[in-house]
């Protein structure tokens, strides 16, 4: 594939921090759509949640690759899914376990649902900024036991110096079996070893053949170092850690400020002049 590359996370990156994306942003996306250029979307939201944020805002967007889950989840342009990793079901109820001893919301996403087996503040809220309805069991280590296959993520929420302290915990635990990740300061994933965004990108440069160092790629946050570390090309927001600055080759200015758009101007720029 000769064509210019576009990956973009959603969160934090397209989407400014009143959950939208600028109509600037919008009109840049579809400027190098419409010019054959090669989109796809990189998110740690579940499939219908990443698909409900394309409808309601790039409706253009079609038969486009997506990432979802950090990667557990990946279907092609086609709707094929080239990809899908779930937590061994034994992992996956220890770390609910864990997180339920430290008092810590946790929940479950299987078969593309919001699982849970506390109604609370948290899973509310998580419903309402992912726009997906959820779903309470009577207890999630028996459903996960009962089940065909474990959980595609388990997401534990609670404030920042909280899962601080717990993410350090279950890494020097689970290290060697999981992928453990913020997606948000709020929010700690756990994933199967083999599923990131930087692994299901690998995966999609080898089916449609395109060059990862020179693809353009915008992340904001610790679920995005993955794959700001493969390309010459990766732009870190401003609102970034430092952490994930690092791991990107330059950057832009924040989801609030537009940054995606502006370097997106700037490449068809420099495309029009030369």
């Amino acid at each position: 594939m000769n064509k210019k590359v576009f990956v973009f996370d959603l969160d934090g990156t397209l989407l400014n921090t009143k959950e939208s994306i600028s109509q600037r942003t919008i009109y840049a996306i579809k400027a190098i759509y419409e010019r054959g250029y090669f989109i796809i979307i990189a998110s740690g939201r579940m499939y219908k949640s990443t698909r409900l944020v394309i409808e309601k805002y790039l409706p253009f967007l079609k038969n486009i690759p997506i990432i979802s889950y950090n990667g557990a989840y990946v279907v092609s342009h086609t709707g094929e899914v080239v990809f899908e990793s779930d937590i061994e079901k034994n992992d996956a109820v220890k770390i609910i376990q864990e997180a339920k001893k430290e008092n810590i919301h946790v929940q479950i996403y299987l078969n593309d649902e919001l699982l849970s087996d506390t109604e609370n503040a948290e899973i509310k809220q998580y419903a309402r900024h992912s726009g997906v309805e959820y779903k309470i069991v009577d207890n999630l280590e028996n459903y996960i036991s009962q089940n065909s296959h474990g959980p595609t993520k388990v997401l534990t929420v609670a404030k920042k110096e909280i899962l601080d302290v717990f993410q350090e915990k279950m890494i020097s635990k689970y290290n060697n079996k999981l992928n453990i990740v913020r997606s948000f300061s709020i929010y700690l994933d756990f994933l199967n070893k083999d599923s990131s965004k930087g692994i299901a990108l690998k995966k999609l440069s080898q089916i449609y053949n395109f060059d990862i160092s020179k693809t353009y790629i915008f992340g904001d946050s610790e679920n995005d170092v993955s794959m700001l570390q493969l390309s010459k090309n990766s732009y870190a927001m401003e609102n970034a850690n430092e952490h994930v600055k690092n791991a990107a080759k330059n950057i832009t200015l924040s989801n609030d400020e537009e940054g995606v758009a502006i370097v997106i101007e700037k490449i068809l720029s420099d495309i029009n002049y030369n």
